[in-house]
This record gives C-alpha cells, structure tokens and sequence, in this order.
C-alpha cells in the first residue's frame, strides 16, 4: 500500500508476487477491497495479468493444502478458545478453579496431538494448513505450556516456517517470549503480562526495554500503548 502510493508501483507489484505462494494476501482482498494505493494498481495497464496470475498461484496453492489437517487445526482452534473463553467469563483466575481444569485437559489433548501432527509431517505451515490453518497450530503450540520442552524444540522450526514466508512473523515473536519466560530468561518482544494480587497486567521481565516497540513494529505487533489498550479492553482488566 505504502509502495503504491509512492507511486512505486513496479516494487508494489514485485512485493505482491512474492506474497502469492504462501497465500499471505487473501484473493477478495485483491479483488474487492478499496484502498488508495490497491485502487491505484488496479488502474494499471499490467493488473489484469497480475490478477490472472493471482488467481492461478491461489488454486495451485489450494490444490496442494492438507485439507483433513486444516479442519481438525481449526475445530481445535476452536475447542481452546470456548475453554478459555468459559473460564475468564466465570472469573476462574485460580489454576486450580475447575474451569481452569478443563483449559487444561484441552492443551493437554491438543498438545498430545499436534506431537503426532509434527513427527509425522513436520510443521504445519501455510503450505500446507493455509494462513489460517498455520495461525490455529501456532494457537496449540502457543498454549502447550506443561510441555517447554516441547515448546523450546519447535521454536526453530517457526522460525524457518517464518523466514520462509509460510508463517507470521508476530506468530512466532510472541511464541519466542513465551519459550524464554519459560527458561527463566527476559522475553523480547513484551507480549507476555501476568495479573498482581491488586488485579492490575503488568508486563513480564523484557530485555532492552527502550527499543522493545523497534523490535516489536519489525515483526508486525503493535506498539505497546497500543497493545497494553488491547489487553485492557478485551480482558476488562487494568493493565500498566
């Protein structure tokens, strides 16, 4: 968008093909939505063959997903959020609060299963799950907390998924604070906050805090103003 309002409009169109392939920019987006500088490319002599290969790259890369894999990732996706969803509404903050419990038998099952998932077809990334399908694995992995180990040997796997296009950058950033919190090491990017007896999210230990919103825009995760009005507002908590 910044690209094309520049009217750079070659680079524009060079940064959108290498979107393609993983499927990063969803088709209706380059058909429908209205914006200044997609409006601008779309006035191009050269989008009609954009747009035709567009839609070429989007059925070869739908032909290829493990459509069975995407499901189930979702339908789990799914199950963890209801759990959550059911403790936070019945203010279950105690682990030990039955609500809690069944979050718990929730990872613990997914968890199980997503080991399966990877030993047997590595991690499943947007290749092969699908923007979505990649975003819910991460979703399980995120919430296999009594398994770090695990956790820690997945990580370099993201990473790959991510330097290869096939995962989102803020995806793994905020998995990569929840594997140094828990080796005991300050997070990077500040995405993790636990709740004080007084009720009030604070943010975990960071390392060099003064550049944290530099490493965090980088990624694509908001600045932390904005992400601290986030967790109030979703959460219905204080947050400092």
């Amino acid at each position: 968008e910044c690209l094309a309002r520049a009217q750079r409009s070659e680079e524009a169109f060079a940064y959108l093909r290498r979107q393609l392939p993983a499927g990063r920019i969803p088709l209706e987006v380059l058909r429908d939505k209205s914006q200044p500088g997609l409006d601008a490319l779309r006035a191009r002599p050269e989008w009609l063959g954009f747009l035709s290969d567009a839609i070429e790259a989007e059925m070869t890369r739908v032909a290829k997903l493990d459509a069975p894999l995407r499901s189930e990732l979702l339908r789990r996706e799914a199950r963890d959020q209801e759990a959550r969803t059911a403790a936070l509404a019945n203010r279950g903050e105690k682990i030990d609060h039955e609500d809690w419990r069944r979050v718990e038998a929730v990872d613990d099952d997914n968890t199980r299963w997503l080991q399966e998932v990877i030993a047997a077809k590595g991690w499943p990334d947007s290749t092969l799950v699908g923007v979505d399908g990649a975003h819910a694995a991460w979703m399980l992995l995120q919430h296999a907390d009594r398994d770090p180990e695990f956790q820690a040997r997945m990580l370099p796997l993201m990473e790959a998924a991510a330097a290869r296009g096939t995962m989102a950058a803020a995806d793994v950033a905020m998995f990569t604070d929840r594997v140094l919190l828990a080796q005991g090491k300050p997070q990077r990017y500040g995405s993790q906050f636990q709740t004080g007896d007084d009720g009030v999210m604070r943010m975990r230990p960071v390392e060099d805090e003064a550049g944290l919103d530099t490493r965090r825009l980088a990624v694509g995760l908001p600045t932390m103003a904005d992400y601290r009005k986030l967790l109030a507002d979703s959460l219905g908590q204080a947050v400092e």
